[in-house]
This record gives C-alpha cells, structure tokens and sequence, in this order.
C-alpha cells in the first residue's frame, strides 16, 4: 500500500466531558456578554433614547412591588395623561436632585397647575404634601431588581476592581476557547479523528519524534504542531514532544529546521516496525 497506519495507546474516550465543558463556559460567556448588554442598555442606551433617566431606588416605600436597589427607568411624559394608579418620579425641590417614586392616588385637577397626591405602597399614609404637575419627572416605564445596587457597588475602587476581573475573565475565556481550537485543528491536520478511541496517522516513510523545552520556542506548542503537520504526543510545563514523517525529499533540511528550535532529542523510527 502507498501509506502506513501508525496508531498510538487506546485512551479514554474523554469528549463527550470536554464538548459539556466547553458547551458551559461558552453557555456562561455568553449570559455574562448579555447581562452586561442589558444592563447597559438599561443604565445608559434607553435613558438617552428616551429623554429619561435611570433612577436607583433607596428605600423600601415602594416594596413589594418595586425592591430596594432596583433601578426604575423613567421616561418624560404629559402630566395630563397621568391617571390614578400610575407610579411616577417627582422632584421635591426645584433645583435639588432628589426625587421620588411613588404611586398617585388622587389627582386635582380643582388647583392651577393640577396637583397629585402620591403614596408609597408600603406606607401608611399619603405623602405630606401635594405634588404640582411641573414637579412630576416622568412616569415610570419599567424596573430591574437589584441593578441599582450592582450599580453603586461599581463605584470607587472595588467596583473598577471588579470589573478587572470581569475583563481579565473573559479575556482568560477567549484564550481557553482559542488554544482548545488550536489542538482541534492540529489534530484534524495530521489525521486525527476525534470521534474515534485511537488517534492515527498517515505516512509515507519514516518517522520522527522529536522533543523540545518548552521556553524555547515562541509559540504554543499545539500552534508548532499543527504548522509541522505533526502530533503532539505530550506536553508540559518544562517540554513537548511531537511526531512527524521524515521528508522523503530532503530530510537533511527537515532536520536542519528542527535543530533550529534547539530540540533536547530527535528519534528516527522506522514505520514498518509499528505495524
């Protein structure tokens, strides 16, 4: 025949374990990517759509419909459309930002400008004083538990070290997803089929096995392997060792190229023997 089979150890039939992995952290990447996506669009893209604001809300007045450290978004809107049983923001002081979310109870329409009467759902009673229209903000659009307070504990220098970690997370992710494709497609380069419980190669000649410290080369040793269109027998911290077939054409070049990453050792085996 033209080529010989060489097959290594039967191993462990580990992918279906590793595909779950990889299914998780991409599952857990991707809900971080769009927990962030809304957040922001909640914070930051939907206020400035809308003409509003993103608001936090402090105290438990509001509960159980609205919890403590949800973040209302409140949109402009015409006071005339208001109507008993709306939850809306008001200012309490021209000039001073400080504003309250609470729902109206009674409207009166008798004054100049129309008042509102708000109460907190947890409260006992209305707030003390009527609110005129001028002073309403907006109505409130819809809330998000908890984001507010996300929010606030991102400020000063545990929030800015929390997003580090986030950042360095997924930068730590990206790096995992994209050694973990570089063994696929150094694998598939030299003929492994990872469906199956042997890892095989094919060959035309001898072969060779070389091995190598692993600080003296620039790249990873899996990125070696597939450009070698070799299989990377082992690997760890100190070394590597990779199996190629020897050039037919010129294996005094061959071997010229991989002296020049300083191997420790270099093997010729004769194919015929493995069969």
């Amino acid at each position: 025949m033209n080529g010989s089979t060489v097959s290594t150890k039967t191993r462990t039939n580990l992918k279906p374990l590793a595909s779950l992995g990889r299914w998780s952290l991409r599952t857990v990447s991707a809900l971080i990517v769009l927990g962030m996506v809304a957040a922001l669009n909640v914070l930051i893209v939907l206020p400035r759509a809308t003409q509003g604001a993103a608001l936090t809300v402090l105290t438990g007045s509001m509960t159980p419909q609205i919890p403590v450290g949800s973040v209302v978004l409140v949109r402009p809107v015409d006071s005339r459309t208001l109507q008993v049983g709306d939850i809306a923001t008001y200012q309490t002081e021209p000039g001073k930002e400080e504003f309250i979310t609470h729902r109206i109870v009674d409207i009166d329409t008798s004054t100049e400008p129309t008042s509102f009467t708000f109460k907190g759902d947890a409260n006992k009673g209305p707030d003390i004083d009527p609110v005129p229209a001028g002073a309403i903000r907006g109505e409130v659009w819809f809330h998000v538990p908890f984001l507010g307070a996300i929010r606030d504990a991102l400020h000063g220098k545990a929030g800015l070290g929390l997003i580090t970690m986030i950042l360095l997370g997924g930068y730590a992710l990206a790096q995992a997803f994209g050694a973990a494709k570089d063994r696929r497609e150094s694998k598939k380069s030299v003929g492994i089929d990872e469906s199956s419980d042997l890892e095989v190669i094919i060959c035309d000649g001898p072969l060779v096995v070389a091995t190598f410290r692993t600080m003296d080369v620039a790249s990873a040793p899996c990125v070696l392997a597939r450009s070698w269109s070799a299989l990377l027998l082992s690997e760890d911290d100190q070394s590597f060792s990779v199996l190629l077939a020897q050039r037919p054409d010129n294996p005094m070049k061959q071997a010229h190229f991989l002296e020049s990453f300083h191997p420790t050792s270099i093997t010729a085996i004769d194919s015929s023997v493995l069969l």
